[in-house]
């Protein structure tokens, strides 16, 4: 399976080690590398993740890492990653764009 990941995922993904970055750049460097390789561990059980919290959708999955969320849905062929949270109250900028897959 094919993880693809969606640019309001990247965005928020960017925006979140920047701001990191600012700080600390070997940590950030360190968390952006664990989180693309949680991401890449998906496919492996992708329902072993619970069911999203922000969407009523069991396809639709949260992936809680390092206080982090990361939001993907699965589809028969690949698994969609389009969501990152810290601290914001929804998964995406753009509270659509779950529906465009």
């Amino acid at each position: 399976m094919k993880v693809v990941y969606k640019k309001s995922f990247q965005s928020r993904l960017k925006e979140h080690i920047e701001f990191i970055a600012s700080d600390n750049l070997k940590v950030a460097k360190k968390l952006k590398n664990q989180l693309l390789r949680k991401t890449q561990s998906i496919p492996d059980n992708p329902h072993l993740f619970r069911q999203s919290i922000y969407f009523d959708d069991p396809q639709i999955r949260d992936c809680v890492f390092k206080s982090c969320t990361i939001v993907f849905k699965i589809e028969p062929s690949r698994i969609i990653v389009f969501g990152f949270l810290k601290h914001q109250q929804f998964p995406t900028n753009d509270d659509d764009s779950y529906t465009k897959l």
